[in-house]
Protein backbone atom coordinates (compact mmCIF):
# COMPACT_ATOMS: atom_id res chain seq x y z
CA UNK A 1 0.00 0.00 0.00
CA UNK A 2 1.78 3.16 -1.02
CA UNK A 3 2.16 6.08 1.12
CA UNK A 4 -0.26 8.38 -0.26
CA UNK A 5 -2.96 5.72 0.49
CA UNK A 6 -1.77 5.39 4.19
CA UNK A 7 -1.98 8.97 5.05
CA UNK A 8 -5.29 9.58 3.39
CA UNK A 9 -7.07 6.19 4.93
CA UNK A 10 -5.44 7.64 8.39
CA UNK A 11 -6.86 11.24 7.63
CA UNK A 12 -10.25 9.39 7.36
CA UNK A 13 -9.99 7.71 10.06
CA UNK A 14 -9.38 10.55 12.51
CA UNK A 15 -12.72 11.95 10.38
CA UNK A 16 -14.56 8.89 12.38
CA UNK A 17 -13.57 10.35 15.38
CA UNK A 18 -15.11 13.75 15.03
CA UNK A 19 -18.22 11.87 13.74
CA UNK A 20 -18.14 10.34 17.44
CA UNK A 21 -18.25 13.39 18.46
CA UNK A 22 -21.28 14.61 16.87
CA UNK A 23 -22.79 11.45 17.60
CA UNK A 24 -22.40 12.11 21.39
CA UNK A 25 -23.63 15.74 20.91
CA UNK A 26 -26.81 14.19 19.45
CA UNK A 27 -27.20 11.87 22.40
CA UNK A 28 -26.71 14.67 24.96
CA UNK A 29 -28.93 16.96 23.66
CA UNK A 30 -31.89 14.27 23.68
CA UNK A 31 -31.78 13.85 27.17
CA UNK A 32 -30.61 17.56 27.98
CA UNK A 33 -31.36 21.38 26.93
CA UNK A 34 -28.64 22.66 24.90
CA UNK A 35 -30.78 25.75 23.08
CA UNK A 36 -27.61 26.60 21.00
CA UNK A 37 -27.86 23.40 19.13
CA UNK A 38 -30.35 22.52 16.66
CA UNK A 39 -30.54 18.34 16.71
CA UNK A 40 -32.16 18.31 13.08
CA UNK A 41 -29.19 20.30 11.57
CA UNK A 42 -26.38 18.57 13.48
CA UNK A 43 -27.51 15.74 12.62
CA UNK A 44 -27.89 16.36 8.94
CA UNK A 45 -23.83 17.44 9.63
CA UNK A 46 -23.26 14.16 11.25
CA UNK A 47 -24.60 11.76 8.63
CA UNK A 48 -23.09 13.81 5.64
CA UNK A 49 -19.60 13.83 7.10
CA UNK A 50 -19.58 10.32 8.28
CA UNK A 51 -20.12 9.36 4.38
CA UNK A 52 -17.90 11.88 2.83
CA UNK A 53 -15.30 12.35 5.70
CA UNK A 54 -15.27 8.93 7.00
CA UNK A 55 -16.05 5.52 4.45
CA UNK A 56 -16.10 7.52 1.36
CA UNK A 57 -12.62 9.00 1.87
CA UNK A 58 -11.41 5.84 3.21
CA UNK A 59 -12.35 3.63 0.29
CA UNK A 60 -10.69 6.30 -2.25
CA UNK A 61 -7.84 6.12 -0.12
CA UNK A 62 -7.69 2.18 0.24
CA UNK A 63 -8.41 1.51 -3.92
CA UNK A 64 -5.25 4.16 -4.79
CA UNK A 65 -3.28 2.05 -2.64
CA UNK A 66 -2.40 -0.38 -5.53
CA UNK A 67 -1.59 2.04 -7.71
CA UNK A 68 2.35 3.14 -8.45
CA UNK A 69 3.22 6.55 -5.99
CA UNK A 70 3.66 8.40 -10.09
CA UNK A 71 -0.35 7.58 -10.84
CA UNK A 72 -1.21 7.82 -6.86
CA UNK A 73 0.06 11.43 -6.88
CA UNK A 74 -2.69 12.45 -8.58
CA UNK A 75 -5.25 12.13 -6.37
CA UNK A 76 -3.80 13.46 -3.50
CA UNK A 77 -5.15 17.04 -4.84
CA UNK A 78 -8.56 15.67 -5.23
CA UNK A 79 -8.34 13.90 -1.53
CA UNK A 80 -7.40 17.54 -0.31
CA UNK A 81 -10.53 18.81 -1.82
CA UNK A 82 -12.96 16.16 -0.97
CA UNK A 83 -12.10 16.59 2.61
CA UNK A 84 -12.31 19.72 2.87
CA UNK A 85 -15.81 19.68 1.30
CA UNK A 86 -16.68 17.12 4.32
CA UNK A 87 -15.30 19.43 6.77
CA UNK A 88 -17.49 22.82 5.07
CA UNK A 89 -20.56 20.13 5.59
CA UNK A 90 -19.40 19.65 8.73
CA UNK A 91 -19.37 22.83 10.08
CA UNK A 92 -21.88 24.42 8.19
CA UNK A 93 -25.11 21.32 8.13
CA UNK A 94 -25.00 22.04 12.61
CA UNK A 95 -25.84 25.75 12.19
CA UNK A 96 -27.68 26.41 9.07
CA UNK A 97 -29.25 22.48 7.64
CA UNK A 98 -30.00 22.78 3.98
CA UNK A 99 -29.08 26.37 3.11
CA UNK A 100 -26.62 27.57 -0.09
CA UNK A 101 -23.49 27.16 2.14
CA UNK A 102 -24.01 23.78 3.03
CA UNK A 103 -25.70 22.50 -0.55
CA UNK A 104 -22.43 24.00 -1.93
CA UNK A 105 -20.13 21.91 -0.12
CA UNK A 106 -21.98 18.39 -0.46
CA UNK A 107 -22.70 19.69 -4.40
CA UNK A 108 -19.10 20.00 -4.63
CA UNK A 109 -18.55 16.87 -2.93
CA UNK A 110 -20.53 15.21 -5.37
CA UNK A 111 -18.69 16.36 -8.42
CA UNK A 112 -15.40 15.51 -6.84
CA UNK A 113 -16.64 11.71 -6.00
CA UNK A 114 -17.29 11.85 -10.07
CA UNK A 115 -14.08 12.92 -10.77
CA UNK A 116 -12.50 9.98 -8.56
CA UNK A 117 -14.78 7.82 -10.00
CA UNK A 118 -13.30 9.25 -14.22
CA UNK A 119 -10.07 8.85 -12.92
CA UNK A 120 -10.08 5.28 -10.88
CA UNK A 121 -12.07 3.74 -13.74
CA UNK A 122 -8.99 3.85 -16.11
CA UNK A 123 -6.64 3.62 -13.44
CA UNK A 124 -8.32 0.51 -11.66
CA UNK A 125 -6.54 -1.20 -14.79
CA UNK A 126 -3.53 -1.99 -12.52
CA UNK A 127 -5.87 -4.71 -10.74
CA UNK A 128 -5.55 -6.51 -14.68
CA UNK A 129 -7.61 -5.98 -17.32
CA UNK A 130 -10.01 -8.94 -17.00
CA UNK A 131 -9.99 -8.97 -13.34
CA UNK A 132 -13.02 -9.75 -11.04
CA UNK A 133 -11.93 -7.39 -8.68
CA UNK A 134 -11.69 -4.38 -11.98
CA UNK A 135 -15.33 -5.32 -12.70
CA UNK A 136 -16.48 -5.51 -9.17
CA UNK A 137 -14.86 -1.84 -8.39
CA UNK A 138 -16.73 -0.51 -11.59
CA UNK A 139 -19.53 -1.38 -10.14
CA UNK A 140 -18.98 0.79 -7.09
CA UNK A 141 -17.55 3.70 -8.98
CA UNK A 142 -21.12 3.25 -11.10
CA UNK A 143 -23.20 3.37 -8.13
CA UNK A 144 -21.21 6.01 -6.65
CA UNK A 145 -22.36 8.09 -9.68
CA UNK A 146 -25.84 7.25 -9.94
CA UNK A 147 -26.53 7.70 -6.10
CA UNK A 148 -25.76 11.26 -6.36
CA UNK A 149 -29.29 11.31 -8.42
CA UNK A 150 -30.95 10.93 -5.19
CA UNK A 151 -29.14 14.23 -3.89
CA UNK A 152 -29.41 16.35 -6.71
CA UNK A 153 -33.28 15.64 -6.63
CA UNK A 154 -33.95 15.87 -3.48
CA UNK A 155 -31.77 19.31 -3.49
CA UNK A 156 -34.30 20.35 -6.25
CA UNK A 157 -37.53 19.42 -4.14
CA UNK A 158 -36.54 21.51 -1.25
CA UNK A 159 -35.19 24.51 -3.71
CA UNK A 160 -38.60 24.56 -5.83
CA UNK A 161 -40.62 24.32 -1.78
CA UNK A 162 -42.47 20.22 -3.15
CA UNK A 163 -43.85 19.51 -0.18
CA UNK A 164 -44.44 15.40 -0.94
CA UNK A 165 -42.96 13.12 1.56
CA UNK A 166 -42.96 9.99 -0.54
CA UNK A 167 -40.79 12.51 -3.36
CA UNK A 168 -38.65 13.61 -0.32
CA UNK A 169 -38.30 9.98 1.02
CA UNK A 170 -37.90 8.34 -2.18
CA UNK A 171 -34.79 10.89 -2.74
CA UNK A 172 -33.40 10.01 0.28
CA UNK A 173 -33.77 6.24 0.09
CA UNK A 174 -32.76 6.45 -3.26
CA UNK A 175 -28.86 7.73 -2.18
CA UNK A 176 -28.76 5.08 0.84
CA UNK A 177 -29.64 2.04 -0.86
CA UNK A 178 -26.76 3.05 -3.62
CA UNK A 179 -23.93 4.55 -1.41
CA UNK A 180 -24.84 1.37 1.40
CA UNK A 181 -25.65 -1.38 -1.09
CA UNK A 182 -23.85 -0.10 -3.99
CA UNK A 183 -20.97 2.24 -3.64
CA UNK A 184 -20.05 0.73 -0.08
CA UNK A 185 -20.60 -2.88 -0.49
CA UNK A 186 -19.05 -3.88 -3.74
CA UNK A 187 -15.96 -1.37 -2.89
CA UNK A 188 -15.46 -3.42 0.11
CA UNK A 189 -15.78 -6.45 -2.02
CA UNK A 190 -13.61 -5.41 -4.61
CA UNK A 191 -10.71 -4.21 -1.70
CA UNK A 192 -11.48 -7.81 -0.22
CA UNK A 193 -10.98 -10.06 -3.40
CA UNK A 194 -7.63 -9.02 -3.65
CA UNK A 195 -6.86 -11.20 -0.68
CA UNK A 196 -7.83 -14.19 -1.80
CA UNK A 197 -6.40 -16.34 -4.57
CA UNK A 198 -7.42 -15.94 -8.57
CA UNK A 199 -8.85 -19.16 -8.41
CA UNK A 200 -11.54 -18.35 -6.08
CA UNK A 201 -12.21 -15.51 -7.55
CA UNK A 202 -13.24 -17.03 -10.52
CA UNK A 203 -15.43 -19.18 -9.08
CA UNK A 204 -17.03 -16.49 -7.35
CA UNK A 205 -17.48 -14.05 -10.81
CA UNK A 206 -21.16 -15.34 -11.92
CA UNK A 207 -22.42 -15.01 -8.97
CA UNK A 208 -20.86 -11.21 -7.84
CA UNK A 209 -22.22 -10.22 -11.43
CA UNK A 210 -25.64 -11.35 -10.22
CA UNK A 211 -25.45 -9.38 -6.75
CA UNK A 212 -24.11 -6.31 -9.28
CA UNK A 213 -27.35 -6.55 -11.57
CA UNK A 214 -29.46 -7.03 -8.55
CA UNK A 215 -28.79 -4.16 -6.72
CA UNK A 216 -30.04 -1.98 -9.37
CA UNK A 217 -34.13 -3.27 -8.52
CA UNK A 218 -33.18 -3.45 -5.13
CA UNK A 219 -33.93 -0.08 -4.57
CA UNK A 220 -37.77 -0.84 -5.01
CA UNK A 221 -37.14 -2.45 -1.15
CA UNK A 222 -36.17 0.85 0.02
CA UNK A 223 -39.43 2.37 -1.24
CA UNK A 224 -41.92 -0.61 0.11
CA UNK A 225 -43.23 1.52 2.37
CA UNK A 226 -45.02 3.52 -0.76
CA UNK A 227 -47.84 1.93 -2.75
CA UNK A 228 -45.91 0.35 -4.97
CA UNK A 229 -47.51 -1.08 -8.51
CA UNK A 230 -47.70 -4.64 -8.44
CA UNK A 231 -44.84 -5.12 -10.89
CA UNK A 232 -42.56 -2.79 -8.83
CA UNK A 233 -43.57 -4.96 -5.62
CA UNK A 234 -42.86 -8.24 -7.73
CA UNK A 235 -39.42 -7.17 -8.89
CA UNK A 236 -37.89 -6.50 -5.57
CA UNK A 237 -39.11 -9.80 -4.37
CA UNK A 238 -36.88 -11.37 -7.01
CA UNK A 239 -34.12 -8.82 -6.77
CA UNK A 240 -33.85 -9.57 -2.80
CA UNK A 241 -34.52 -13.32 -3.21
CA UNK A 242 -31.51 -13.61 -6.04
CA UNK A 243 -29.24 -11.21 -4.17
CA UNK A 244 -30.21 -13.53 -0.68
CA UNK A 245 -28.35 -16.71 -2.56
CA UNK A 246 -26.05 -14.98 -4.46
CA UNK A 247 -24.59 -13.93 -1.54
CA UNK A 248 -24.98 -17.28 0.38
CA UNK A 249 -22.92 -19.19 -2.76
CA UNK A 250 -20.37 -16.38 -2.45
CA UNK A 251 -19.78 -16.86 1.58
CA UNK A 252 -19.85 -20.36 0.83
CA UNK A 253 -17.13 -20.46 -1.15
CA UNK A 254 -14.67 -18.00 0.91
CA UNK A 255 -15.60 -20.34 3.91
CA UNK A 256 -14.04 -23.10 1.79
CA UNK A 257 -11.27 -21.35 1.26
CA UNK A 258 -10.18 -19.72 4.39
CA UNK A 259 -9.29 -17.04 2.73
CA UNK A 260 -8.34 -15.03 5.64
CA UNK A 261 -5.70 -17.72 7.25
CA UNK A 262 -2.54 -15.67 6.65
CA UNK A 263 -3.96 -12.47 8.56
CA UNK A 264 -3.58 -11.64 12.24
CA UNK A 265 -5.92 -12.92 14.50
CA UNK A 266 -6.99 -9.32 15.27
CA UNK A 267 -7.49 -8.66 11.37
CA UNK A 268 -9.39 -12.06 11.41
CA UNK A 269 -11.60 -11.16 14.14
CA UNK A 270 -12.24 -7.87 12.49
CA UNK A 271 -13.45 -9.26 9.36
CA UNK A 272 -15.53 -12.38 10.71
CA UNK A 273 -17.43 -9.38 12.94
CA UNK A 274 -18.13 -7.71 9.66
CA UNK A 275 -19.05 -10.66 7.56
CA UNK A 276 -21.44 -11.35 10.64
CA UNK A 277 -22.91 -7.37 10.57
CA UNK A 278 -23.27 -7.82 6.59
CA UNK A 279 -25.02 -11.38 6.79
CA UNK A 280 -27.58 -9.98 9.09
CA UNK A 281 -28.25 -7.18 6.72
CA UNK A 282 -28.86 -9.37 4.23
CA UNK A 283 -31.67 -11.19 5.98
CA UNK A 284 -33.24 -8.61 7.25
CA UNK A 285 -33.10 -6.93 3.28
CA UNK A 286 -34.97 -10.21 2.55
CA UNK A 287 -37.10 -10.39 5.06
CA UNK A 288 -38.13 -6.72 4.22
CA UNK A 289 -40.37 -8.43 1.20
CA UNK A 290 -42.75 -9.73 3.85
CA UNK A 291 -45.19 -6.36 4.24
CA UNK A 292 -45.99 -6.77 7.93
CA UNK A 293 -42.11 -6.64 8.10
CA UNK A 294 -41.47 -3.55 6.03
CA UNK A 295 -44.06 -1.98 7.65
CA UNK A 296 -43.08 -2.09 10.89
CA UNK A 297 -39.17 -1.20 9.77
CA UNK A 298 -40.29 1.84 8.28
CA UNK A 299 -42.52 2.72 10.95
CA UNK A 300 -40.17 2.92 14.03
CA UNK A 301 -37.32 5.57 13.69
CA UNK A 302 -35.09 3.08 15.98
CA UNK A 303 -35.10 0.33 13.37
CA UNK A 304 -33.91 2.40 10.34
CA UNK A 305 -31.29 3.88 12.49
CA UNK A 306 -30.13 0.53 14.07
CA UNK A 307 -29.74 -0.70 10.35
CA UNK A 308 -27.61 1.89 9.14
CA UNK A 309 -25.70 1.57 12.20
CA UNK A 310 -25.56 -1.71 11.21
CA UNK A 311 -24.28 -1.39 8.34
CA UNK A 312 -21.76 2.04 8.93
CA UNK A 313 -20.51 0.95 12.30
CA UNK A 314 -20.94 -3.37 11.97
CA UNK A 315 -19.96 -3.95 7.99
CA UNK A 316 -18.10 -1.19 6.94
CA UNK A 317 -16.02 0.67 9.92
CA UNK A 318 -14.97 -2.73 11.52
CA UNK A 319 -13.88 -3.74 7.96
CA UNK A 320 -12.07 -0.64 7.38
CA UNK A 321 -10.60 -0.71 10.66
CA UNK A 322 -8.94 -4.30 9.99
CA UNK A 323 -8.00 -3.22 6.51
CA UNK A 324 -5.68 -0.53 8.37
CA UNK A 325 -4.39 -3.73 10.42
CA UNK A 326 -3.73 -5.48 7.53
CA UNK A 327 -1.77 -2.52 6.35
CA UNK A 328 0.59 -2.29 9.34
CA UNK A 329 -1.29 1.39 10.45
CA UNK A 330 -2.25 0.21 14.27
CA UNK A 331 0.59 -1.37 16.88
CA UNK A 332 -1.17 -4.51 17.36
CA UNK A 333 0.20 -6.53 20.76
CA UNK A 334 0.99 -9.83 19.88
CA UNK A 335 -1.36 -9.58 16.63
CA UNK A 336 -4.02 -9.61 19.02
CA UNK A 337 -7.24 -6.85 19.13
CA UNK A 338 -6.29 -4.18 21.37
CA UNK A 339 -8.17 -3.21 24.17
CA UNK A 340 -9.40 0.47 22.17
CA UNK A 341 -11.05 -1.83 19.42
CA UNK A 342 -12.68 -4.03 22.36
CA UNK A 343 -14.32 -0.87 23.87
CA UNK A 344 -15.36 0.49 20.09
CA UNK A 345 -17.27 -3.16 19.81
CA UNK A 346 -18.75 -2.20 23.51
CA UNK A 347 -20.34 1.15 22.32
CA UNK A 348 -21.45 -0.63 18.93
CA UNK A 349 -23.61 -3.88 20.10
CA UNK A 350 -25.01 -1.78 22.93
CA UNK A 351 -25.96 0.61 20.67
CA UNK A 352 -27.89 -1.99 18.45
CA UNK A 353 -29.30 -3.43 21.05
CA UNK A 354 -30.82 -0.77 22.86
CA UNK A 355 -32.09 0.44 19.27
CA UNK A 356 -33.76 -3.06 19.13
CA UNK A 357 -35.13 -2.73 22.22
CA UNK A 358 -36.99 -0.03 21.48
CA UNK A 359 -38.16 -0.80 17.95
CA UNK A 360 -39.62 -3.80 19.54
CA UNK A 361 -41.50 -2.54 22.91
CA UNK A 362 -42.36 0.32 20.65
CA UNK A 363 -45.11 -2.34 18.73
CA UNK A 364 -46.31 -2.71 21.76
CA UNK A 365 -46.76 0.81 23.10
CA UNK A 366 -44.48 -0.04 26.14
CA UNK A 367 -41.52 3.00 27.07
CA UNK A 368 -38.29 1.45 28.48
CA UNK A 369 -36.63 3.96 30.86
CA UNK A 370 -33.18 5.38 30.11
CA UNK A 371 -33.19 4.44 26.89
CA UNK A 372 -31.16 7.76 25.85
CA UNK A 373 -29.17 7.48 29.09
CA UNK A 374 -27.84 4.04 27.72
CA UNK A 375 -27.14 5.08 24.04
CA UNK A 376 -25.14 8.28 25.39
CA UNK A 377 -23.08 5.99 27.41
CA UNK A 378 -22.50 3.71 24.50
CA UNK A 379 -21.87 6.71 22.49
CA UNK A 380 -19.05 7.69 24.85
CA UNK A 381 -17.56 4.03 24.32
CA UNK A 382 -17.37 4.51 20.97
CA UNK A 383 -16.00 8.30 20.91
CA UNK A 384 -13.62 6.81 24.02
CA UNK A 385 -12.39 4.03 21.80
CA UNK A 386 -11.82 6.12 18.68
CA UNK A 387 -9.72 8.52 20.95
CA UNK A 388 -7.77 5.98 22.31
CA UNK A 389 -7.49 3.77 18.39
CA UNK A 390 -6.16 7.38 16.36
CA UNK A 391 -3.37 7.85 19.27
CA UNK A 392 -2.64 4.13 18.56
CA UNK A 393 -2.58 5.11 14.44
CA UNK A 394 -0.50 8.17 14.81
CA UNK A 395 2.15 6.78 16.92
CA UNK A 396 2.86 3.85 14.99
CA UNK A 397 2.68 6.32 11.96
CA UNK A 398 5.44 8.54 13.60
CA UNK A 399 7.43 5.87 14.74
CA UNK A 400 10.66 5.80 12.62
CA UNK A 401 10.62 2.92 9.99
Amino acid sequence: MNAIAKKWCRIAFFNLLLVAVAGVLLRIKTIFPVPWLNYKYLLHGHSHFAFAGWVSLFLMAALVGDLPVPSAQKYHRLFLYFAISAYGMLLSFPFQGYALLSISFSTISVFLSWWFAFLFWQDCSVWGKKSLGKMIVRWALAFLVLSSMGTFYLAWLMVTRVNNPDLYFGAVYFYLHFQYNGWFFFTILALFLRQLPVTVQEKMRSSLQVLSVATIPAWFLSALWMRLPTWMYVTACIAAIVQFFAYLRVVGLFVKVKGINKSAPAVRTLWILSLIALSIKFLLQTGSIFPSLSQYAFAYRPVVIGYLHLVLLGFVSLFNMGWMMEHEMFTLPGGRLPASVGLFLTGFILTELNLMAQGITAMFFVHIPYTNEFLLFAAICLLVSLVWMNLNVWKKHCQPA
